[in-house]
């Protein structure tokens, strides 16, 4: 569990990162599952633009046992518990490979902006653990936020197409115009956190982030599991896309007891 200042700090600026929460073989089981994942293929899997390089991959929980117990893990749960104050269930879980030389950019958004159009998610009351795969250092295309960016609310995005299939490529669906990230970075700075392989990095459904191309020779690889208060399930009716991308089990999770994860 969080201690009262790590609370305070994740309320504070929309983000924290935990150093070292899963070893060195937790993490190399974690990466072989997804590189399963990438080899599968179908619809699930994205890739870089005019490539057939993996840029991600939606919905491993649903059917992968490993992604499934990870979920669970003790040391995730119940901390997403403790900062959304209430029971939660995964609305979506992604692995993003962002790949050495070739990873590219992710625009300036906010992650609630998708969930409320597109799944018809209600409050922002959701988070996203990601779950750092490799050294995350300032070349390789860590996430970059604008603290305390989650403070003001969902911020008027600029929608481009239609559809819910380009909510998944690196020209984003609802993205943040420049103006006003210039407005907002003005007003409270970037900040990219960065740490070792195993760390798990915390962070708010309105925190406004992006991330720089990947140029160095080290993969940038993130799990990242979104919790959902089970009071703010998505409303059905409104929802587009598929249940690899929002889920449809409201069901609360528990917190596994099995020795992995």
């Amino acid at each position: 569990m969080l201690s009262p200042n790590q609370i305070d700090e994740y309320r504070r600026k929309g983000f924290l990162v935990q150093e070292r929460v899963f070893d060195e073989e937790e993490i190399r089981l974690i990466k072989a599952g997804a590189e399963q994942e990438f080899a599968e293929g179908g619809e699930r899997v994205t890739v870089e633009a005019d490539t057939d390089v993996p840029r991600g991959v939606h919905g491993c929980h649903l059917h992968a046992e490993a992604f499934g117990r990870l979920v669970r893990s003790r040391r995730l749960l119940p901390i997403a518990e403790q900062l959304l104050r209430d029971q939660v269930y995964v609305h979506q879980f992604k692995i993003n490979a962002k790949r050495a030389f070739k990873g590219e950019v992710w625009e300036w958004h906010q992650d609630y902006t998708f969930w409320h159009h597109e799944d018809g998610m209600p409050e922002p009351r959701a988070l996203t653990a990601a779950i750092f795969l490799d050294d995350v250092t300032e070349f390789n295309g860590p996430l970059t936020f604008v603290p305390g960016g989650h403070g003001g609310g969902e911020i008027d995005a600029e929608v481009e197409g239609d559809g819910w299939a380009n909510t998944l490529t690196a020209s984003l669906k609802y993205s943040i115009d420049i103006d006003t990230m210039r407005q907002l970075i003005a007003r409270n700075g970037m900040a990219a956190p960065k740490g070792p392989r195993g760390s798990v990095l915390w962070f708010d459904a309105n925190i406004p982030h992006a991330s720089v191309p990947n140029i160095s020779p080290v993969d940038r690889g993130l799990v990242l599991i979104t919790y959902n208060s089970v009071e703010n399930r998505i409303d059905l009716s409104r929802g587009t896309r598929p249940e690899w991308l929002a889920a449809r089990d409201f069901t609360p999770l528990t917190a596994m007891h099995a020795a992995s994860f």
